[in-house]
């Protein structure tokens, strides 16, 4: 293929095959194929959302209309939901073959405030996070049952992790789950949030978290049931990235990963 200029089309270049005389669009197979906005406005609403811009921003910056913009942040949420399927283990042995440590906790998402606004049903999501490297997992959950719990551990906490919880009954028999596949530290929050004789028992990180991810829920003014897990992969897929400078090119290097030409 050739890439050719095609002062006709909105991108004006094309790829040419010279051999079967065949042109495509340079958009053919591409993340920007379903639209036919020009390809640098499309950039510069990718750039908004890699930066966490609202929709109301891009809305006023690029002057389209509100169903684009909330099209294509849906759109990008689906490559998070990728790179989330890509990534959804976390935990194992570091360089040194120490454990890594994970914390582990459950959240109540929807609940009104003080009891007041609208009123419906919330759910319940159980998270993981890495303490050093702060990587995590999240996953909406039907109930908080030992079986659906340590299920999910088994599927998103490597091997050797140590892990770190709350006292959750559900959590009781971590450190025996598959004959010893984790160590497992319990901090009773009733009692105090840091071990008096351990502080290294503790799982602050994995509060912060949660604070951090409603927080950014309560900024989009929420969000619809059915798009809430897309809304907790993009979370996911933005702690994944320490340097939030580096977002925008990491974001187009998951395309770019995502659409082979």
């Amino acid at each position: 293929m050739t890439l050719i200029t095609y002062n006709k089309g909105l991108d004006k270049k094309r790829w040419a095959c010279r051999p079967c005389q065949q042109t495509l669009s340079v958009r053919h197979g591409s993340f920007f194929h379903r639209s036919n906005l020009p390809l640098a406005t499309l950039i510069h609403l990718i750039y908004m959302w890699a930066r966490d811009h609202s929709q109301s921003d891009a809305i006023h910056e690029l002057s389209i209309n509100k169903n684009t913009v909330v099209d294509w942040f849906n759109f990008c949420r689906d490559e998070c939901e990728k790179f989330v399927a890509d990534n959804d283990e976390i935990g194992g042995v570091d360089a040194n073959g120490d454990p890594i440590v994970v914390e582990i906790d459950e959240s109540y998402y929807f609940k009104p405030k003080y009891q007041r606004g609208r009123r419906r049903k919330g759910c319940w999501v159980f998270g993981g996070c890495e303490r050093q490297s702060k990587k995590c997992f999240l996953v909406v959950v039907q109930n908080r049952k030992k079986e659906t719990l340590q299920d999910l551990i088994q599927r998103h906490i490597l091997p050797g992790t140590h892990i770190i919880s709350d006292g959750w009954a559900a959590y009781a028999d971590i450190s025996a789950i598959d004959n010893g596949r984790y160590t497992h530290s319990v901090i009773i929050h009733e009692e105090y949030f840091v071990h008096p004789d351990n502080d290294a028992i503790h799982t602050q990180n994995i509060e912060n978290m949660w604070m951090r991810a409603k927080r950014k829920l309560r900024r989009q003014c929420g969000t619809s049931r059915g798009l809430f897990p897309s809304y907790l992969h993009e979370f996911a897929f933005r702690n994944a990235h320490k340097d939030k400078r580096r977002l925008f090119s990491c974001f187009l290097a998951r395309i770019r990963a995502s659409y082979q030409f």
